[in-house]
This record gives structure tokens, sequence and C-alpha cells, in this order.
């Protein structure tokens, strides 16, 4: 029998998801690199904060941000309920940009530095 079996399939096509899973995740994690590099992110204004969550893909709710006056050190002492209710937008975006940006933002900051102030 010349021909893959059933399993060699599919774990050929979980192989070639998981590129691109990777190569995507690739190029979030080089998007934020470029994004969160330009200052540190204690130093970011209203309109920095804004600037960052629309080059990220998030346009409208970087709206939410600037209305809220959300500073960088303000971004940075953000729960997830505050993400997720106190901006008042869509659930999908509020926990994508918990997960994948403040998150990620707070944790960079906070071994690098060390201390928040």
């Amino acid at each position: 029998m010349t021909g893959k079996s059933r399993t060699q399939e599919r774990n050929t096509v979980r192989e070639g998801e998981c590129e691109e899973i990777e190569r995507q995740t690739e190029e979030e994690e080089g998007k934020k690199k470029e994004n969160s590099s330009a200052v540190n992110p204690v130093d970011w204004t209203v309109a920095d904060v804004a600037s960052y969550f629309t080059a990220a893909g998030f346009p409208e709710q970087a709206l939410a941000f600037r209305t809220q006056e959300i500073d960088g050190k303000s971004l940075l002492l953000m729960q997830r309920n505050d993400v997720l209710t106190g901006l008042s937008i869509r659930l999908g975006p509020a926990l994508k940009i918990y997960e994948r940006h403040v998150k990620v933002l707070q944790r960079t900051h906070f071994q690098d530095d060390g201390a928040f102030c």
C-alpha cells in the first residue's frame, strides 16, 4: 500500500495547522514587540495606548481606552474584569486584548523592571 493511512493524513493536517498557528503567533509577538518596544509602557500617554491597540488590530476598542483615559500606568494596573466590563467593549475582543496584550505587557514590564514605579 503506497498511500498514507488516515492517521498519517490526520497527523500531516495537524502538523500543518500547528505550523500555521506558530507562524501567526510569531507574527503577533513580532507586532507586539514592535509596538511595545518603542517606549516603556509606564511612559505611554492615553494617545500611545490608543495607538498601540489600533496597530494591534483593535481600532474600535482603542477608542474605549481613549474615552476611559487609560494611559500606560493605568493599562499596567488593569485586571481582567476591568477590561471585560469596565471598558464596555464586546466580550470577544476584550478577552483577546486582555490575554494577548494587557497580560503580556504586564508580565514583560514587571519581569524586566521588578518594580512598578
